[in-house]
């Protein structure tokens, strides 16, 4: 009669965990103490040299800090290139025919924003405004005369402070997002207009003020971090995350 319990238990136990659902991501740390494992953006092979390349636009970005900064999609068919205002650009991706742009400013208390562009010819052709002076053959303009200005054709799905967006990729039609709070770092996802938190990445905040996102030809996403705390790199591929530390 006393083995009964146990058996019982023993089956609770097993029918638990076959109903436990597994995690969907594999967050790992690497410490890379060997300096010939410590790498840079040149020992990756870029998927694509532009910022953003598809069958339809050649897409490239431009940031002023504080100042603003800008998406330019230019047609390949037509040549006609169209922007939207993007603060600063970190990464495109495209899922369904639609394009989300994310982006983060690490000024201040930090911002982010991620944009949605349904049909990028519905977005504005610049035009440079007049200089604010001209002297001589000077012609004196603002920092940030030359970005975008207009947000037509672009749909903010997130816009939130202290918050900087180091990294979004897509996995089985679903954008998920790395990110930080300038303490620690985390993955998730956007849940209406609200960035909800999947995992915890790293107990400390890998940002840098060099947000460029490397995409490399074998589907890896990497991203370099370094400020006065810590400094690597992360390495998304398919649901693995990697944290590459270096000592």
């Amino acid at each position: 009669m006393k083995i009964i319990p146990s058996i019982l238990f023993i089956v609770i136990f097993q029918l638990r965990c076959l109903g436990q659902t597994p995690k969907l991501f594999e967050v790992k740390e690497i410490i890379a103490t060997d300096t010939l494992n410590k790498k840079n953006a040149s020992n990756f092979r870029r998927e694509n040299l532009n910022f953003f390349e598809d069958d339809k636009y050649i897409v490239r970005k431009t940031c002023s800090g504080e100042w603003g900064g800008t998406v330019w999609f230019k047609n390949k068919k037509t040549g006609v290139e169209r922007s939207c205002v993007a603060s600063c650009p970190v990464i495109i991706n495209k899922l369904d025919g639609k394009y989300f742009v994310t982006t983060t400013l690490n000024h201040m208390v930090g911002f982010s924003q991620v944009l949605e562009i349904n049909d990028p010819e519905l977005l504005t052709v610049f035009k440079l405004p007049k200089p604010r002076a001209v002297i001589g053959k000077r012609i004196i303009r603002a920092v940030g005369d030359d970005e975008a200005q207009s947000a037509k054709g672009s749909k903010v799905l997130l816009d939130t402070m202290k918050v900087s967006m180091l990294l979004s990729f897509p996995l089985n039609g679903q954008l998920y997002h790395l990110f930080t709070d300038y303490k620690k770092t985390y993955l998730g996802k956007l849940q209406g207009t609200k960035l909800v938190t999947i995992d915890t990445v790293s107990q400390d905040s890998l940002w840098s003020y060099d947000t460029d996102v490397i995409k490399t030809g074998d589907g890896h996403f990497i991203t370099f971090f370094k400020n006065e705390k810590v400094e690597g790199y992360l390495d998304v591929f398919g649901n693995s995350v990697n944290v590459i530390r270096y000592r």
